[in-house]
C-alpha cells in the first residue's frame, strides 16, 4: 500500500516494444488508459488483443503541443491514414 508521502512506484520498461498493451501505451504517455482510449490515437488489432504502435503514440504525443511534423513524417501518416480507411472499406465489402 503507498502512503501518502510515497510517490506511486511505476515498472521502468528498459527497451520499449514497438506495439504495447493499454497498460504499457498509457504508462509510456504518463496518462490513463481510460484517457488513453477516448483521446488517444487509434490502435491496432490482431486477433482479439488491442495494441498501441509506439510511432502513432509519438506522432500523437508531437500533435498535443502543435509541433508541426516534418514533410516526409506528413507524407508517411497521411499514406497511413488512407491505407487504414482503404482497409476498413475493403473489409465492409
Amino acid at each position: 500500500m503507498i502512503q501518502d508521502n510515497e510517490a506511486p512506484r511505476r515498472t521502468i520498461v528498459a527497451a520499449w516494444p514497438r506495439l504495447l498493451s493499454i497498460e504499457l501505451a498509457a504508462q509510456y504517455l504518463s496518462l490513463s488508459a481510460s484517457t488513453l482510449r477516448a483521446e488517444g490515437p487509434e490502435p491496432k488489432r490482431h486477433g482479439r488483443r488491442v495494441l498501441y504502435d509506439i510511432h502513432d503514440l509519438d506522432r500523437w504525443a508531437d500533435r498535443l503541443d502543435g509541433q508541426p511534423l516534418d514533410d516526409r513524417a506528413e507524407e508517411d501518416e497521411a499514406a497511413a491514414f488512407e491505407k487504414r480507411w482503404m482497409d476498413k472499406r475493403r473489409a465492409r465489402g
